[in-house]
């Protein structure tokens, strides 16, 4: 990981927050915020949503390599996959990487592979079919909370992005579960092209390796996915659930079960963002988003880089430090 990665993604998302403050930030409007028992209580509990996400989803690595990792490696590998989704385009994200991490911890590639296309499918499943079933019962102006024209097309990128996601969900369960072969002969066909053709050695891996990791999967029975799909979704809702206790904390006014919806709409949309972890338009969805919760522009700006803080900077700085700790080794 270059430097250069880490300074980028950290700067995006200040520069807009910036930029947004030098607009409209009001430092008097912080008079109207009440330090009070209610606020530090607000933030500490999305402080705690922030640890019970990082707790059970180090459960879910550690579920599957099967207890070969502690909890404590199976906490650092899924900070460190925070860490590269952090600095790299989200579409990219930090999980293709998650293999790599887990064999350094001494699992053996077969079973990393696995545990890198489990822990995909199930998150991508969770997003797909929720993100899903949000679009089809909660009223799209509640939802997307913006009116106009602008609603609109955040309406039609959030089914683009819900779209994506649950076709990459049916393709990962039809080459995990069943033709894992299919993968690595298209992977292997496109490789003959002349320009391609240095990348046929690992193509050929890479689909030995989706084979091994399908027959593991079909090893497990139901019980044991319906574990991995129960830590993901605590994991998930734990995320999502930290925008909860903030604007709790900022003594916000409206239905906070709407406000966690839209975080789903929020991170669907930052997924396809050609920035490192979604900087800036996290940033800027934050407050267009919830300005109907806090009145005051500057008082949801806060609120937003609180949020963003707790969920995205902290793994820029743990996984820094890490990979610093690594390296001194």
């Amino acid at each position: 990981m270059k430097l250069w990665q880490i300074i980028a993604a950290a700067s995006i998302g200040i520069i807009v927050v910036v930029i947004m403050m030098i607009r409209d930030f009001d430092i008097s409007a912080l008079s109207q915020v009440s330090f009070s028992w209610q606020f530090i209580a607000g933030v500490v509990v999305a402080f705690m949503g922030y640890v019970f996400q990082n707790l059970f989803m180090a459960e879910r690595t550690r579920l599957l390599v099967d207890g070969e990792l502690n909890f404590w490696k199976s906490l650092r590998v899924f900070i460190l996959c925070e860490f590269t989704s952090a600095v790299t385009p989200s579409a990219v994200g930090g999980s293709g990487l998650a293999f790599i991490y887990l064999n350094q911890e001494g699992v053996n590639m077969g079973k990393s592979t696995f545990t890198m296309f489990a822990a995909l499918f199930a998150d991508e499943l969770f997003l797909g079919l929720t993100s899903l079933a949000l679009y089809l019962f909660v009223p799209a102006n509640t939802l997307f909370g913006i009116p106009g024209d602008v609603n609109s097309s955040i309406r039609y990128i959030f089914l683009f992005s819900t779209t994506i996601v649950c076709a990459w969900t049916a393709t990962l369960f039809v080459l995990i579960f069943h033709h894992p072969e299919y993968f690595g002969k298209v992977f292997k066909r496109v490789c003959t092209l002349r320009w391609l053709r240095r990348f046929y050695g690992k193509a050929r891996r890479y689909g030995n390796d989706l084979t091994v990791a399908s027959a593991v999967a079909r090893r497990h029975n139901f019980f044991y996915w319906l574990k991995i799909m129960g830590t993901t979704t605590m994991a998930w809702l734990s995320r999502f659930g930290i925008v909860v206790a903030i604007l709790w904390a900022f003594d916000a006014h409206g239905n906070y079960l709407i406000g966690l919806a839209r975080q789903w709409v929020i991170w669907m949309i930052a997924i396809i963002s050609p920035t490192p972890g979604g900087s800036g338009v996290a940033e800027l969805m934050f407050r267009n988003y919830y300005s109907d919760f806090i009145s005051n522009t500057s008082v949801v700006i806060l609120a937003a880089m609180i949020w963003r803080f707790i969920f995205y900077y902290t793994y820029l700085l743990l996984g820094t430090v890490m990979i610093a700790t690594k390296l001194k080794k």
